[in-house]
């Protein structure tokens, strides 16, 4: 899962595990590669996500979002805790994902669905500029009529 090329090739290769549309399951490390290489696909500078994400989005609306965070920034990462309750109901194998989100390779890597990372004014920004017809250069209010 850190390794893009490696994880690609994995799916490239896998079959099915039971017949197509019958039953739906969500797994982010492959639903995230395999949305993220169908972008990269298509780029016709053949950009990996991050790099896109970096390039389309975050510098056009001046927010520091990093799919892949450069080693540099890694002093400003703060760690995940999971919260004790959550921590009674899931196993010990279920705890495994949220340790290795605190590991500097982790956020290193171009994991589309799962690390992602900002701070809290660049995703206030990035949310706002969903909500407002064009990229914004600063936070602007949201007029709506009652």
């Amino acid at each position: 899962y850190l390794n893009w090329t490696t994880m690609i090739h994995i799916l490239e290769q896998q079959t099915p595990i039971w017949p197509p549309g019958t039953v739906h399951s969500y797994q982010p490390y492959t639903y995230g590669s395999l949305a993220g290489e169908l972008v990269r696909r298509v780029d016709p500078q053949k950009r990996t996500f991050g790099q896109i994400v970096h390039d389309e989005i975050a510098n056009k609306i001046d927010i520091e979002f990093y799919v892949g965070l450069p080693s540099e920034q890694q002093y400003r990462v703060s760690q995940h805790v999971l919260d004790l309750n959550v921590k009674i109901i899931l196993t010990g194998s279920m705890l495994t994902p949220f340790n290795f989100l605190n590991e500097p390779r982790t956020h290193r890597a171009e994991i589309p669905a799962v690390n992602g990372i900002t701070n809290a004014r660049s995703l206030a920004k990035l949310y706002a500029s969903l909500i407002i017809d064009e990229y914004c250069s600063e936070l602007k209010r949201l007029d709506i009529k009652q």
